[in-house]
């Protein structure tokens, strides 16, 4: 017999044979794969198609109202963000990944003596659930069980102070390295004695979005980049002001 096709038999039949279970595993992680990629291609060209095939996805519009009491005066200010929530079907590997966006900018109060009180980006979608938690159905941890009912809401309802979002302001208004946060429980501190912060409510809005507000107060908030608002492009443990290097432009405006 040829020597050559001896030593190729051997070669054969000393090489691993591929079990039919790790053939099925390879089969089921390619559907599974392929099957994502059509789910994809139909949510990025189909949105209505998107949901029915197990993507629930649900938006709307709330007001964030902030009134502080200066020597007996109400100074408020007000701005209306876009929320949304994206649900992922059970049927992918990472079954119930969500996705939670806001689009909108953050509620600025003016104050006499050219004060400014700011109330950051600095909640999602959970905070609508916390604030309006019996009046729609589910976990206030799984907006996608209740964000759909989240449109019949009517009602102006206050925001507890351990969910408040972070109040800041700045020493200098044209220096985005003077921000400084805000004791909600003491604003006489930051502006002054007859200064407090009166409430912080919600509301479910058919308003629109609020544009252009922050830039008339932070005109270098258009400047200031994608970097820390300390001029580091990121945010480090070591910085020396540790609240401008953990802040964005993002915190005042999201587009």
């Amino acid at each position: 017999m040829d020597e050559g096709k001896l030593k190729r038999e051997g070669q054969a039949q000393r090489m691993p044979k591929v079990s039919t279970m790790t053939q099925k595993f390879t089969m089921r992680k390619l559907t599974v794969i392929s099957l994502t990629l059509v789910l994809v291609y139909t949510c990025g060209t189909n949105v209505s198609g998107c949901a029915l095939i197990g993507f629930p996805s649900y938006s709307w519009h709330q007001k964030m109202t902030v009134e502080v009491e200066v020597e007996g005066q109400t100074y408020t200010g007000s701005s209306v963000v876009a929320m949304s929530v994206r649900g992922m079907p059970a049927i992918l590997p990472e079954g119930h990944v969500r996705e939670l966006d806001l689009r909108g900018e953050a509620v600025v109060v003016e104050l006499p003596k050219k004060q400014y009180l700011f109330a950051l980006l600095t909640y999602d979608a959970y905070l609508t659930g916390k604030v309006f938690h019996d009046l729609v159905g589910g976990v206030v941890s799984q907006p996608e069980e209740w964000a759909s009912e989240i449109d019949d809401v009517q009602e102006i309802r206050e925001i507890h102070p351990k969910d408040y979002p972070l109040l800041v302001t700045f020493t200098d208004i044209n220096d985005p390295k003077m921000v400084k946060q805000v004791d909600s429980d003491n604003l006489e501190a930051t502006f002054g004695p007859g200064v407090s912060l009166k409430r912080i409510t919600l509301e479910i809005t058919d308003e629109p979005v609020t544009e252009g507000k922050i830039e008339k107060v932070l005109g270098w908030l258009v400047t200031v980049g994608n970097g820390m608002l300390d001029g580091q492009r990121i945010s480090s443990i070591y910085a020396k002001n540790r609240l401008a290097n953990s802040l964005s432009r993002l915190d005042f405006k999201r587009r």
